[in-house]
C-alpha cells in the first residue's frame, strides 16, 4: 500500500472537445496548465507539443541516486533520466523513495505518450461528459482495484460502474471530476490530452486517475488511453500503465 507521502498534483484547465465528424487534421489538444510542483518548483505550462516534450527534459528541483549491481550509480533528476534508469532496471534501496519514483515514472510515461499524439481525421469524443453515466461506458480497468477479489471480478466485468458502483460525482471542471463509489473509494479522473495515439486516424484520449479511500491512507495512480470507435459506442481501452 503506497502512503500518500508525496503526490504529483495536477490542476487542470478544460480542453475543447472535437465534433463527431470527419475533418482533415484534428490537432492534438493538451491541458492548458499542469501544476507540477511534485517535480518542479514553479508550475509548467503544457498546452502544445513542444511544451509537453519540454517536460521530459526539464530538470527537477531534486536528484535521486539509483543503483545497479556492477554499474556506476545514476543520478536521476528529470523524466528523461528516470525513464532511462527504469529501462535499465536501476533501483533505489529506499522503499518510500521507490514508491514515489514509481508514481513519477507513470507521470513521465504519460507526458511521453502525450508527445507522441498526432492529428486525427475522425473523432467520436464530443459526447464525453463527466457524469454518473460515464462509468457505465468506460472499461472496467478504470475501477479501484485493491484486493484479490477485485482482480477476480475484473476478469468478468464489462464496465467501470459494474466494478465500482459509482454513487456520486463532484465535477471540478470540464476535464476533471471526482467519483465516489459505494464502498468508500474515491477516484479523481482527469483528461490529460486528446489526439491520435495508435495511428488509426481516430482521436484518442489520455486519462489520469488518482485513487484513494475514505478515512484511509491508500493511494495509487494509473494512466489510460481510451477511444470511441463509433458514435455512442462504449470506450475502448488502448493502453494502461
Amino acid at each position: 500500500m503506497i502512503k500518500n507521502t508525496l503526490l504529483l498534483a495536477l490542476t487542470i484547465i478544460p480542453i475543447t472537445a472535437c465534433a463527431n465528424i470527419e475533418v482533415n487534421d484534428i490537432a492534438p489538444t493538451y491541458n492548458l496548465k499542469s501544476n507540477t510542483r511534485g517535480l518542479f518548483i514553479e508550475p509548467v505550462t503544457s498546452d502544445s507539443l513542444e511544451q509537453v516534450n519540454t517536460l521530459l527534459n526539464k530538470q527537477w528541483y531534486f536528484t535521486k541516486v539509483l543503483t545497479l549491481d556492477g554499474k556506476p550509480d545514476m543520478d536521476v533528476n528529470s523524466c528523461k533520466t528516470l525513464l532511462k534508469a527504469a529501462n535499465e532496471n536501476y533501483k533505489t534501496t529506499n522503499y518510500q523513495a521507490e514508491s514515489i519514483l514509481k508514481d513519477f515514472k507513470k507521470t513521465c510515461s504519460t507526458w511521453r505518450d502525450m508527445g507522441q499524439l498526432t492529428p486525427s481525421n475522425k473523432s467520436f469524443l464530443s459526447s464525453f461528459k463527466h457524469s454518473l453515466a460515464l462509468p457505465k461506458q468506460m472499461p472496467p480497468e478504470l475501477a479501484l482495484i485493491i484486493s484479490n477479489d477485485d482482480e477476480r471480478r475484473l476478469a468478468k466485468a464489462s464496465s467501470w460502474d459494474e466494478m465500482s458502483h459509482i454513487q456520486k460525482i463532484v465535477p471540478v471542471n470540464d476535464a476533471q471530476a471526482i467519483y465516489y463509489d459505494n464502498s468508500g473509494g474515491i477516484q479523481r479522473l482527469t483528461i490529460m490530452a486528446k489526439g491520435d495515439y495508435n495511428q488509426d486516424g481516430i482521436e484518442d484520449m489520455v486519462l489520469y486517475i488518482e485513487n484513494s479511500v475514505e478515512g484511509g491512507d491508500y493511494y495509487s495512480s494509473y494512466n489510460y488511453i481510451v477511444t470511441q470507435l463509433t458514435a455512442d459506442a462504449p470506450y475502448t481501452l488502448i493502453k494502461q500503465f
